[in-house]
């Protein structure tokens, strides 16, 4: 691909008929769209950020990665065929920073360029395809592709546990087949093969329960009615679970990891496990009953078998070192929130190299998101041991710091953090909130400028730098502050939340309520706005409206005691 978006073919020869067929097959590609972008809280290449495109009905989603090549780097424009499509519905941008943009209706055959927290975006037209020959020759007949697919596993891969419900509603887990071979079937009415395979392993009923083989039949569908259906009506001797939209997701990241993330797991793919339940082999399309009690009785017990099973020819060989990168599979599942299956995937990284510091630091990290500090800090500490230079856990190891009222330890975790790099915003960013809810303002202010400085859009350090001129009493400065933050994140909350507090103080009523609706309607969930609009109709002597406030308030949270002992003074 060039920098024009156009593709771009070495041929050895210049061979007519291969160039007529290249053709046709360029101009029947259809649309497609590409896009860069650049970070500003995030790193500037954006690298680990995430871009789901939705268009013609198809989701798609790829992540910007970085050191793909062997001694060489791809280039960081992501492609996206969108077929007949002339537009992209929709799409969104998942930062690494944790900011999430939506952007509708995107021009086909177009590059679209996106900053972080911008709230537009440029695009640029593809220049056009040459003509190469004015009268294309007849595409080429391809053969079809395989309809079955077998794959044993050089490396078993543990398959993640889960709970699920049956015809009858009782959950099934994997940990309770333990010591038994498995086979997970998946399966959808809407895919006729995946229901032929059901027939056909029942009717191997005797053959396939004497070899011990559990099998669960594992539906994918949206609408399970259509399922339950085929499920009662055919008689099955074994299990039909019902998937959740998180399983059905987390194998198949499972599936596009083992096969390079080429494409999504095909209906029907089934995986046997060993009785470890470890994943050892994976097939594609119909299975062959007795080629499945011939493998579950053959399951290879050492590297060496399953290395003479799962390549394709015999010989010497010369080099052993297959590995699969478990660091990038947890990746994947952290990026889509499967964070369970994210840890254990980076247990195993750690067990097969027990000095890997960036296992550790993304234990910390999936352990900080979920709140549990004391893993979290256990784990980044572990992280700066092995490498001290690691100025992102040392902001990590400040941020929890902080939040367990150890400000001290704060400051110097994030002064080690930006003694190694200093122009980390996000470092700078959260010493300076460190400094100001210590009322050290000069300090205070010494960061946030100069983390505003490197990132002049970023809608959180404007956010803080309006608070601490609110703190000190300089509410046209705050004001100013919390304005340019929403501007640069018109969904802020908090922002909006005390800009509207900032206008109660000068009296400005309206302005006050106007910004508090504003926070209600963006963040329903958020109760600071619900209390303070109930308390400015309660100054405005408006009883009825307060009430009703906090009535809504209730509804969306209806434990909420500060809203509860608010309508018992009001009435």
């Amino acid at each position: 691909i060039d920098h024009d978006g156009r593709l771009e073919v070495i041929l050895k020869n210049r061979n007519a008929p291969q160039l007529r067929i290249l053709h046709n097959a360029m101009t029947d590609i259809g649309h497609s769209i590409s896009f860069r972008l650049r970070g500003n809280k995030s790193n500037r290449d954006a690298i680990g950020a995430a871009i789901t495109v939705e268009a013609d009905g198809t989701r798609q989603i790829k992540y910007l990665q970085a050191g793909s090549g062997f001694l060489a780097q791809h280039s960081k424009e992501l492609f996206f065929g969108i077929g007949k499509a002339e537009q992209v519905a929709q799409i969104t941008v998942r930062w690494p920073s944790g900011l999430t943009q939506e952007f509708k209706n995107l021009p086909a055959n177009h590059r679209i360029e996106i900053e972080e927290g911008a709230t537009s975006f440029a695009a640029k037209p593809f220049a056009p395809a040459p003509a190469i020959f004015a009268q294309p020759a007849p595409p080429p007949q391809l053969k079809p592709l395989p309809s079955q697919v077998e794959t044993w596993l050089i490396e078993p891969l543990k398959a993640p546990e889960f709970s699920l419900p049956d015809l009858a509603g009782t959950k099934q887990s994997l940990s309770a087949l333990q010591g038994s071979p498995v086979l997970l079937t998946f399966w959808a009415a809407d895919a006729p093969r995946s229901l032929d395979q059901l027939r056909h392993l029942q009717q191997h009923r005797s053959t396939l329960a004497a070899a011990r083989l559990k099998i669960l039949a594992v539906n994918v569908d949206s609408n399970a009615q259509a399922a339950r259906s085929f499920a009662t009506a055919q008689p099955l001797f074994f299990p039909v679970l019902f998937a959740s939209g998180d399983f059905a997701g987390i194998y198949n990241i499972i599936y596009r990891h083992l096969f390079d993330r080429r494409r999504d797991m095909a209906i029907p793919t089934s995986f046997l496990l060993n009785q470890e339940g470890m994943i050892v082999k994976v097939y594609q399309g119909l299975i062959d009953p007795e080629r499945l009690l011939h493998d579950v009785k053959s399951v290879p017990t050492s590297a060496e078998d399953r290395m003479l099973k799962a390549l394709p020819f015999s010989g010497l060989l010369a080099q052993d070192a297959f590995q699969r990168n478990d660091f990038t599979y947890g990746v994947s599942m952290y990026q889509h929130g499967y964070l369970e299956q994210a840890a254990a995937s980076f247990q195993q990284v750690i067990a097969a190299k027990p000095d890997n510091a960036d296992a550790y630091y993304n234990l910390g990290t999936l352990n900080l998101r979920k709140n549990d500090l004391s893993q979290a800090r256990r784990y980044l500490q572990m992280t700066v041991k092995l490498r001290p230079d690691y100025p992102e856990a040392w902001n990590n190891l400040g941020m929890i710091a902080a939040q367990q009222g150890r400000p001290d330890e704060a400051i110097q975790n994030f002064q080690q953090s930006l003694s190694q790099r200093p122009s980390y915003a996000i470092a700078l960013l959260n010493l300076g909130n460190v400094y100001r809810r210590q009322r050290s303002f000069d300090q205070a202010q010494q960061c946030l400028t100069r983390a505003l400085a490197l990132q002049p859009d970023d809608p959180e350090i404007s956010y803080s730098l309006g608070m601490l001129y609110a703190q000190q009493n300089q509410m046209q400065l705050a004001s100013d502050y919390l304005q340019k933050a929403i501007a640069l994140r018109p969904a802020y909350p908090e922002a909006m939340n005390n800009l509207g507090v900032l206008f109660v103080r000068a009296h400005d009523y309206a302005k006050a309520e106007e910004q508090f609706k504003a926070g209600i309607r963006v963040a329903p969930d958020y109760d600071q706005s619900y209390l303070n609009l109930a308390r400015l109709y309660a100054m405005q002597s408006d009883k009825q409206k307060a009430v009703d406030v906090l009535r809504e308030l209730l509804r969306v949270q209806p434990q909420n005691s500060t809203a509860r002992q608010a309508m018992e003074m009001l009435q």
